[in-house]
């Protein structure tokens, strides 16, 4: 099919009522669809970022309760955002939420309607704009995700990639102009629960007898989608040092890809370096010489596309430590005040497990 030749308005005229008309009697009962405001609808999409909506549910329940509205959001410090935001990854998403709440209530005072406005938030792009616009607004501006390119790449019969922009013209083309809010939900939720990646389910398609796809045979065998991004591997080493019932912690000497202002020291292994000899190294920086540690905890962990084994080091620095190297970014923390302090999950299960490991000593 040429991607000149577009569906006459009769056709696609027909293709929305059967889509909306779908959509109103077998949509999810997702919690932002409930009241949807245009902070709801923009929290909502920004979890929805790569991550599924199974995960997303009970997190953005907590993340409402917590953070009710724009100014609450705004006035909050970043470690609390990111300790509501634990557990979905990607974590640049939160930092760019609470800077775009606090510029929001700066700038306009309650959240702007104008898709120019929404578009130069940080950490928003055409898609999210696009969404907040017209979930939260009713305006009839399209989106784009990886759902609705299915569902036209099929209903389309196309065989090959096309350019990005032929997807935007089509969905700007057929988009309802009475009900964009409906619409452009139905394209998304028609493609997650109906038109999937693998055996869709054509006959519970609303728009079976509209596909091009269906009606050459080649629902199945669609254009492969992008790649993902290739995941990486990172063996990590953590130093647990803990002096009278209180846990180090540090702002300093952690990994850029751990969330949070406040954690245990870690440090890269790597590659043909062992984890004890990380760990060394890591004392000799905070410590100026190494200290004597033990083995205590093995973790499995996952930060979006990292895939992390970290290798926990208790020490037990009761004995006279030498002068640590700086004050600053450095502070002893008692078990209760980590579990605040401490985003990152990895920290937790590191204290937990070394916790478990001394206690059958």
């Amino acid at each position: 099919m040429s991607l000149q030749r577009s569906w006459d308005i009769s056709r696609v005229r027909k293709f929305r009522q059967l889509l909306l008309r779908w959509y109103h009697q077998h949509r999810r009962p997702f919690p932002w669809r409930e009241n949807p405001t245009p902070y709801r609808i923009w929290i909502s999409e920004i979890m929805l970022q790569q991550t599924q909506a199974k995960a997303v549910i009970p997190r953005y329940g907590r993340f409402l309760d917590r953070f009710p509205n724009l100014e609450s959001l705004a006035q909050a410090s970043e470690h609390d955002v990111l300790e509501l935001w634990s557990g979905l990854g990607y974590y640049s998403r939160a930092r760019n939420l609470h800077r775009a709440a606090r510029l929001i209530v700066k700038e306009y005072g309650d959240f702007p309607g104008d898709f120019s406005a929404i578009l130069a938030l940080p950490g928003v792009g055409r898609y999210t704009a696009g969404a907040v616009c017209s979930i939260a607004f009713n305006q009839a501006l399209p989106v784009v995700d990886g759902n609705v390119r299915r569902v036209i790449t099929r209903l389309e019969g196309l065989r090959k990639k096309v350019p990005d922009g032929f997807f935007w013209d089509r969905m700007s083309a057929w988009i309802s102009q009475k009900q964009p809010s409906s619409f452009n939900q139905a394209m998304m939720e028609l493609g997650a629960t109906v038109c999937t990646p693998l055996h869709p389910l054509c006959p519970s398609c609303p728009a079976e007898a509209l596909c091009e796809g269906r009606k050459l045979g080649i629902q199945d065998r669609i254009p492969i989608a992008r790649a993902k991004r290739a995941t990486q591997r990172i063996p990590v080493a953590i130093l647990i040092v803990e002096k009278q019932r209180r846990v180090l912690l540090t702002s300093r000497q952690k990994l850029s890809i751990i969330p949070g202002k406040w954690g245990l020291p870690c440090t890269r292994v790597l590659q043909g370096k062992s984890a004890e000899e990380a760990v060394n190294a890591l004392c000799i920086k905070l410590f100026g010489r190494t200290l004597p540690s033990s083995p205590c905890a093995r973790i499995s962990h996952s930060i979006t596309h990292h895939r992390i084994t970290a290798y926990g080091f208790f020490c037990n620095a009761d004995l006279r430590i030498p002068r640590m190297r700086g004050a600053q970014g450095i502070r002893w923390a008692t078990f209760q005040e980590c579990g605040r302090l401490l985003t990152s999950s990895l920290f937790h299960k590191a204290l937990m497990e070394c916790h478990t490991a001394n206690s059958r000593k």
